[in-house]
């Protein structure tokens, strides 16, 4: 897009005999050109995952706490259209599912039903965070957040912010503990 923004004043500088509309008209499908494959590229790209490390290891390369619990979980790192890493955490990998989106094979789940009922006399949660997007500076960009039913076996999903939710990764270089 760059290149096609730096040479379009040429087709105007350069003395030739193409009239001032056919100038105008190549200039213009130049730049659409560039636009439209720099759009294409970015959305065929941006659900390519470069890295991707379960929760377990990032946590074991910070200082132990007792007290804290261990989140399980994995993280998939994607980059932006500029190369950028966005890092985005799924606590619990049942939200992943297959994806119909061509260049993607995993999406967040817009829903869920598990099988399990509630134990008597357990706290089942409303609303929980089940995925997050951050930047490289760490800072929050998106959510996936699921509403459970009065008794915590269907959820809802919805997102808030700019949350990655498709991702390309190729299974059968995945590890058995994370397929």
């Amino acid at each position: 897009m760059g290149l096609a923004t730096a040479l379009c004043p040429f087709f105007f500088i350069i003395d030739t005999s193409l009239p001032f509309a056919a100038r105008i008209a190549l200039a213009s499908t130049a730049m659409a050109t560039s636009g439209v494959s720099t759009a294409l590229v970015g959305w065929c790209g941006h659900p390519y995952v470069t890295t991707i490390r379960t929760v377990a290891d990032i946590n074991d390369s910070k200082p132990e706490e007792n007290d804290v619990p261990r989140i399980e979980g994995i993280q998939l790192e994607t980059r932006t259209l500029a190369l950028r890493p966005r890092f985005t955490t799924v606590f619990d990998s049942a939200f992943l599912v297959e994806t119909k989106r061509p260049f993607a094979k995993w999406e967040l789940a817009e829903s869920l039903v598990l099988q399990r009922l509630s134990e008597v006399g357990s706290e089942v949660p409303t609303e929980e965070t089940v995925a997050e997007t951050m930047n490289a500076q760490g800072r929050v960009l998106g959510r996936w957040i699921v509403s459970w039913n009065e008794d915590g076996t269907k959820g809802v999903c919805r997102g808030e912010g700019k949350v990655q939710r498709f991702f390309n990764v190729h299974e059968e270089l995945l590890p058995l503990s994370i397929r």
